[in-house]
């Protein structure tokens, strides 16, 4: 015992310029068992097969990402957008000349762009990206993708809007050839609609197309060129009407402290048929043009079928173009729209233009024949009639729907508690004349809605007619 002391103290001065003469040793925690690594949440409750797939998929995203960020201008550098509309520009202007003198060297060159974006893709694999990294990328990359898209998903095109811009096109054919043969060349048109199409998300751009967009005349233009009306969103009328009227009720009702508030409102929403007679073909729902829409408001304005009509809901679209000019009345939050009605019953006297036979107690049916309900019109709309003739090439016919706008705190539909919003409008023989308005009447205790009852209620409209 005494001889290992002694080896020990040897030792201790044997070690020159370490603190003195004690010696220095590392210590080290003890390592528990039962700490487990830190992995992603996302590891655990993804399949390997689709996080090896993901895996694989992240370099191609990462690219993907990229040229998304130069197509929709949010990348950092806007120097490469400008970079890249010049190099088009000039491929556009002298592709002659850049394929007789450098189409060899355009062909290794494209070689060597894809070596290198090889290599790239090696790179970000051999780097072993997490899943919550490929799902950034993916969130990113769809996000971008919205974005570069976004001009034509917001169009929301429907397939008879796709038909009328097939045919718009197709009937101005022959000017496009006019201008492409005599004024414009050809050259020239793919130089302007690639820049175009370049600069289409920057902010100059967007601010330049606000800017023109403002004017009447690039509004008609656009409609004339595609057939297409833009500034009109489908059912926005009736849907700003409707919640305008609202509004209206609930600062009222407040005002005063009399009324209640938090009962139902109805509407009764009312959507025209158009159609036009072909020759050979007889009557149709494929109008011309330039005309009303096969579906329209009682001023013409666009509007869904009533097969596709759906309320102006918190969860649809509809509920964001309705509300949007005007702020929100807090006894509103909350309320949603719900349909009365369990089907669109057609109006057999079109809005009392068409007086129905003594025997005949309903002035509605849920199941009308194809022919039934219509009032006739001539070439342009005009003259109108409920007789069929060779003389006339257009008619309408009018549905109507009850929908009731609930509150967050009304219970069960009730008929008693309801709060009704009736109005009419006069059928004019003159379908540009300007319409009359309406008050819009609230009853406290209204009558149970029957089929006999249904073509009083109405919508007040907040726009004015529009023109055909």
């Amino acid at each position: 015992m005494a001889n290992s002391d002694a080896l020990k103290s040897e030792d201790s001065t044997a070690l020159p310029g370490k603190q003195g003469d004690q010696e220095i040793r590392a210590q080290f925690a003890v390592a528990d068992s039962n700490v487990k690594p830190q992995t992603s949440p996302l590891l655990s409750s993804t399949p390997p097969t689709v996080a090896k797939a993901l895996v694989k998929a992240y370099p191609y995203l990462l690219i993907v990402n990229k040229l998304l960020a130069v197509a929709t201008w949010t990348n950092d550098d806007y120097w490469v957008n400008v970079v890249l509309m010049c190099l088009y520009g000039f491929a556009v202007l002298y592709f002659e000349i850049l394929v007789t003198w450098s189409g060899h060297l355009i062909l290794v060159g494209a070689v060597i762009m894809y070596a290198v974006l090889n290599n790239k893709i090696v790179e970000e694999t051999n780097l072993k990206p997490t899943l919550d990294d490929v799902v950034q990328a993916l969130t990113t990359t769809c996000i971008k993708a919205d974005i570069l898209l976004s001009p034509i998903t917001a169009l929301a095109l429907t397939p008879y809007d796709i038909k009328r811009l097939l045919f718009t096109t197709v009937f101005l054919t022959p000017l496009y050839l006019v201008v492409t043969f005599l004024l414009i060349k050809p050259r020239s048109i793919l130089l302007a609609a690639g820049l175009f199409l370049l600069s289409y998300h920057s902010g100059y751009s967007r601010v330049t197309r606000r800017l023109v967009w403002k004017l009447k005349i690039t509004r008609v233009l656009c409609f004339y060129l595609t057939g297409l009306d833009f500034s009109q969103a489908r059912n926005s009328s009736l849907f700003a009407a409707a919640f305008a009227k609202v509004q209206k009720s609930a600062a009222s009702s407040s005002s005063f402290g009399g009324a209640d508030s938090s009962k139902p409102v109805r509407f009764t929403y009312v959507i025209y048929e158009n159609q036009r007679r072909w020759l050979g073909i007889g009557w149709t729902s494929n109008l011309l043009s330039y005309e009303r829409a096969p579906w329209t408001d009682e001023f013409l304005n666009e509007s869904s079928s009533i097969d596709a009509f759906e309320l102006p809901n918190p969860d649809s679209s509809s509920s964001s173009v309705a509300t949007s000019s005007y702020v929100q009345h807090p006894s509103m939050e909350g309320a949603y729209w719900r349909w009365v009605d369990k089907a669109w019953r057609l109006d057999l006297t079109n809005d009392g233009a068409i007086t129905l036979p003594s025997g005949k107690r309903s002035k509605t049916t849920a199941n009308p024949t194809s022919d039934e309900g219509f009032l006739y019109f001539d070439n342009v709309w005009k003259k109108p009639s409920t007789e069929d003739s060779y003389s006339k090439y257009t008619r309408r016919r009018r549905w109507v729907r009850t929908a009731e706008l609930v509150f967050k705190n009304t219970g069960d539909f009730s008929t008693n508690s309801a709060t009704y919003a009736s109005g009419a409008e006069e059928l004019s023989s003159d379908q540009s004349a300007t319409r009359n308005r309406k008050s819009l009447r609230f009853a406290e205790e209204p009558e149970p809605l029957s089929d006999a009852t249904v073509e009083a209620a109405g919508i007040e409209e907040a726009s004015d007619k529009k023109n055909e």
